[in-house]
């Protein structure tokens, strides 16, 4: 009996004590000054995207306004600080600066939520990377399928990423630039979406997509989800009829996948909105675009006859698409800006009536649209579309580039802002059967541009 009581003392004991430590450890925890526990990107990182985030972790909840006024970032850049628990992350304007040193400093006297003082203060650095660019490009000259090549600019020289047999459709990069998803055609006509890391390496099936054709991946700002277009084989290639589309979400930690919605829909071209709550796409049936918000459910129409994809502004407000009017007698081709808010929609081609305006692309900043124009009229009428920025609001616009006998399109901003790349079509010798379609890129702070691919097409940043 005496040993059957000890035993049982024994396990009395144990869990007191272990409770005992558990309330001592809190005590100390809790009388003890806040600290930073974890900070993003890593202390000395020297390969940092500049669309990276800039986090800190604390040890308790803070005060933020005890925070506020001791954190900065050198060199600075415009910003805010938003708080998520015990983690306060930067949002900047646009993205951060390439090939540059950040310092990120806390200074003493931050205070927690029960009023504890953080002592001294708390400082690292990290140096991010020089952005890339990724575009589709032929082997060689004439060959009828392309390939995903990388072009970087610090003197290295143009590098092909993929050898696929049926060549590569399209592309979505990773938001911080770690990974590619592409979509590879097969021998039926149909396409699987392949995913690689961002030198290339590590390629592999991502989705199979038997009898089908998956193509134009978006990848979700937080990069844990994909959209993608579903669509049936025709003629030995992917049905490009706008009603064939039907948008798909493929959850990328889980491996789920499913319709947008649980009946059959035409829909096509899916965009993220920067927050990563809602979706816009166009919707060939209404005709138009729709914005669909996938907790809510709430469900946005806007009537468009143009059919291009819509473009969100950086901060989720608006939208801005092309639309297919009348000037007079004769049909134009104008920018709108949408209010998702008020569900107004606006003019901001400015004072030319006769133009040809598409393809738009909204700066990272906010303060820019980038778009193609044509004028239509016959004293300004140019075989291209000139590449044009206007303010959002139209209170300002001019001509980027005046160059008559090119075609511009596929506009696609530098996640900073500071650069524009785009493909340019050759109509010097008039039609042709294949036509000299190259990827340049306009530097916005020297105002010069630079040719960095012949025969490619689809420039998109890898940060």
């Amino acid at each position: 009996m005496k040993t059957i009581f000890r035993e049982n003392a024994a396990l009395w004991v144990t869990p007191i004590l272990v409770i005992a430590a558990i309330v001592v450890a809190a005590i100390v925890f809790t009388s003890a000054g806040p600290h930073v526990v974890d900070v993003l990107p890593g202390d000395g990182d020297d390969d940092v995207p500049i669309t990276a985030p800039v986090e800190l972790i604390f040890s308790q909840p803070m005060d933020p306004d005890t925070v506020a006024g001791r954190l900065r970032i050198e060199p600075e850049i415009p910003g805010e600080w938003v708080w998520n628990g015990r983690t306060v992350a930067f949002q900047p304007q646009s993205a951060l600066a390439p090939d540059t040193q950040y310092t990120v400093t806390l200074d003493s006297g931050a205070s927690s939520q029960r009023g504890r003082t953080m002592q001294g203060s708390w400082s690292w650095q990290f140096r991010t990377r020089l952005p890339q660019l990724l575009y589709l490009g032929r082997p060689v000259p004439g060959a009828e399928l392309r390939q995903l090549y990388l072009a970087s600019f610090d003197g290295t020289p143009l590098h092909q990423l993929t050898d696929h047999p049926g060549g590569v459709w399209d592309y979505a990069v990773h938001p911080e630039g770690q990974a590619v998803v592409y979509s590879v055609l097969r021998e039926d006509g149909g396409s699987d979406l392949w995913r690689m890391d961002r030198d290339g390496g590590d390629q592999g099936v991502l989705l199979a997509c038997p009898e089908a054709a998956c193509l134009n991946p978006a990848w979700s700002p937080d990069g844990r989800q994909l959209a993608y277009e579903r669509r049936d084989i025709w003629a030995g290639a992917p049905n490009l009829d706008p009603q064939a589309g039907r948008i798909w979400l493929l959850d990328l930690e889980k491996g789920g996948k499913r319709p947008l919605f649980d009946y059959d829909v035409a829909l096509h071209s899916p965009v993220w909105a920067p927050d990563g709550q809602r979706l816009a796409y166009v919707s060939p049936l209404l005709p138009g675009v729709e914005v669909y918000g996938l907790e809510t459910q709430e469900l946005q129409q806007f009537s468009n006859e143009w059919g291009e994809a819509p473009v969100w502004s950086p901060d989720g407000h608006w939208l801005v698409l092309p639309e297919l009017m009348l000037a007079g007698e004769s049909l134009v081709v104008r920018l709108v800006r949408v209010d998702l808010d008020a569900e107004e929609m606006g003019d901001i081609s400015g004072d030319d009536d006769f133009v040809k305006d598409v393809a738009p692309a909204w700066s990272p900043g906010g303060g820019w649209i980038a778009f193609g124009r044509q004028f239509l009229d016959d004293e300004r009428w140019t075989p291209g579309r000139q590449i044009w920025l206007t303010r959002p609001d139209a209170s300002e616009a001019y001509a980027l580039l005046d160059e008559p006998m090119g075609d511009h399109f596929a506009l696609t901003w530098r996640p900073d802002g500071a650069a524009l790349a785009y493909a340019l079509s050759d109509l010097s010798q008039g039609p042709q059967p294949v036509p000299d379609v190259s990827v340049w890129v306009f530097d916005l702070a020297e105002r010069v541009q630079g040719r960095i691919a012949g025969d490619a097409v689809l420039p998109r940043w890898l940060p």
